[in-house]
């Protein structure tokens, strides 16, 4: 199964959570807010927040393409940045994207994820995410494995929604193809 990735929800979302956390945060804490965030929406409602895809690398798991804008080597990284803008190991709030394209649940959810892991800081957070079987499954020294999403579903008990994810993400995918072919 394979998600399109949605750089203005994505961008949105991790503006949302850094608004959450004082404007600033280690880079290393919002990859892990925002795969939490990504991975409990999969199971509640279905669908991901940012359609990115999920690597296991050594310090838990991360969304490539976020990780990637992050280091300024994605496309679009200049939109990125002229919204959230790495500073060492911390990114910064620059400007606001708008929260437009999230769903008030998708918010929520963002919200709760911060609510939720604020008494952990960033390398408890990134332990924590060494519990998750999916990344136990994939992980491997120096390397990035991906992560298939049907597993972050099994890992949640939501092995029974693999089915209906995988239509719902096709359907999406058929309706944006119309709309693309209309422009």
């Amino acid at each position: 199964m394979n998600f399109r990735f949605d750089h203005e929800k994505t961008l949105q979302a991790s503006a949302g959570l850094l608004s959450l956390e004082a404007d600033r945060m280690a880079y290393i804490r919002l990859l892990k807010l925002l795969y939490i965030a990504d991975r409990e929406w999969l199971a509640e409602a279905g669908r991901s927040i940012t359609g990115d895809e999920a690597v296991a690398m050594q310090n838990g798991p991360v969304l490539s393409r976020v990780y990637d804008l992050i280091k300024g080597v994605a496309p679009r990284a200049d939109d990125w940045n002229a919204c959230i803008r790495k500073v060492d190991d911390s990114v910064e709030w620059k400007q606001d994207p708008g929260r437009g394209k999230l769903s008030k649940g998708e918010i929520e959810k963002l919200i709760e994820v911060s609510e939720r892991f604020r008494s952990m800081d960033d390398w408890e957070l990134s332990e924590h995410t060494h519990e998750f079987p999916e990344w136990q499954h994939h992980y491997q020294p120096d390397a990035s494995t991906p992560i298939p999403w049907r597993e972050m579903l099994e890992a949640q008990g939501k092995a029974d929604r693999i089915e209906i994810v995988e239509r719902n993400e096709a359907a999406h995918q058929y309706l944006d193809s119309l709309t693309a072919a209309r422009k």
